[in-house]
């Protein structure tokens, strides 16, 4: 699904801001400021709208990179982060149906 939700990754040398641009139960394509290598693990923490607390995905493994862009692959996340992103995931597909049903009537 699409997104532009403000987010930050930790890799073993340094703490970079990022933008979460697509994002699903699995893994997330990030628009960030270094060039990361494939297989390299990072922690992502992601701050989903009207939530208080981010979201802290301990371990998540780089599958690709674009430039400064990568996707990444969510390897190890508490229960409540992966319920909370459930959640989020569910209620932004439900939303999401609402819109294209109102868009679609004649």
């Amino acid at each position: 699904m699409s997104a532009e939700y403000p987010s930050c990754y930790l890799t073993s040398s340094s703490f970079l801001q990022a933008i979460v641009r697509d994002f699903s139960l699995n893994g997330f394509r990030i628009e960030g400021h270094s060039h990361l290598l494939c297989d390299a693990v990072i922690m992502v923490r992601l701050w989903l709208p009207n939530q208080e607390a981010s979201l802290d995905i301990d371990q998540a493994v780089v599958r690709w990179v674009r430039g400064r862009e990568f996707g990444v692959q969510i390897v190890t996340l508490s229960n409540e982060v992966d319920l909370r992103l459930a959640r989020h995931v569910e209620q932004t597909l439900q939303h999401e149906a609402i819109r294209v049903t109102n868009t679609v009537k004649c």
